[in-house]
């Protein structure tokens, strides 16, 4: 399921999930693996200064995940500092997938999840 929702402005903003979306932060080598198996999927932003890909899913549904191993940088918050609309390289956080008319698109929870699960040996061994 792909759900859009508004919240990214033309200038750098704290944008708060409320009770929408979640952001998963995946380490960045886990995560760019990750993307590159997904079939379909949303709004994606990338850190380099703290090496992550955000991925937007909606909220709650990453509360029946399996516990991540602990080599794996996975953090689910619902606070994300959004870049600007149009920025797509550094310095600072952009969008590798940006959004779409200033909003940003859900990637399915349990394709996610897939993914995540075929790239880090260990969280296969977990679920």
């Amino acid at each position: 399921m792909m759900a859009n929702l508004p919240c990214v402005s033309s200038c750098s903003t704290p944008t708060e999930a409320r009770q929408d979306w979640e952001a998963i932060k995946v380490g960045r080598f886990y995560g760019l693996q990750a993307l590159g198996r997904l079939r379909a999927h949303g709004t994606v932003a990338i850190d380099p200064t703290l090496p992550g890909v955000y991925f937007f899913v909606l909220a709650g549904t990453t509360s029946s995940w399996p516990v991540a191993p602990t080599c794996m940088a996975l953090t689910v918050t619902k606070e994300f500092e959004a870049p600007a609309a149009g920025r797509r390289t550094p310095p600072g956080t952009y969008w590798l997938v940006p959004p779409r008319r200033g909003t940003i698109r859900l990637t399915d929870d349990a394709a996610l999840l897939a993914a995540l699960t075929d790239v880090i040996p260990d969280w296969a061994e977990a679920s």
